[in-house]
């Protein structure tokens, strides 16, 4: 069985969930029905520095959002997947289209609906404030709330590990 270290160094591939990982999980209405989505820059700045390292990133989220489209999309990120609910055979389609394994996959999610991609992954992680089902899965769980810079946390860590980045 391979170390924590020698996992983290093998990523290729982060997948990202949106509320709760991306967003504090809070769910914001204008009097119109609007929906708001609040991000995270340093997240951002994290997603673009992965990117610079050759690190993919995907977005797989049960929910549906034009704002999601436009955040990530703004990015550079390739892959976003919406109103998915079958998170775990979408991370499988995807490892096969990219051509990456399973075990070089990190993924990031906070509830019963990301407990089995958490499963069939080589990085498991959960921000500190996931539900205990999700947590329960993790390799690794973060410093920083869901919202706060979770995202960026882990990135940084992947590149450190990987001896891409000082810190």
């Amino acid at each position: 069985m391979n170390s924590l270290k020698e996992v983290i160094k093998s990523i290729k591939l982060l997948i990202l969930d949106i509320d709760g990982v991306l967003t504090d999980g809070s769910l914001y209405y204008s009097k119109d029905g609007e929906h708001i989505k609040r991000f995270n820059v340093r997240d951002g700045q994290g997603i673009k520095l992965a990117q610079a390292y050759n690190i993919e990133i995907a977005i797989i989220s049960a929910r549906e959002s034009n704002i999601v489209q436009n955040r990530f999309g703004e990015l550079g990120v390739k892959h976003i997947y919406q109103h998915c609910y079958d998170k775990a055979k979408k991370i499988k389609d995807l490892s096969n289209e990219l051509n990456i394994q399973l075990s070089e996959i990190a993924y990031i999610g906070d509830d019963i609906l990301d407990v089995p991609p958490l499963e069939i992954v080589g990085l498991p992680i959960c921000p500190k404030d996931a539900h205990p089902s999700a947590i329960s899965k993790a390799k690794l769980t973060t410093e920083t709330k869901g919202g706060y810079g979770c995202v960026r946390e882990i990135i940084d860590l992947i590149l450190k590990e990987q001896g891409k980045i000082q810190i």
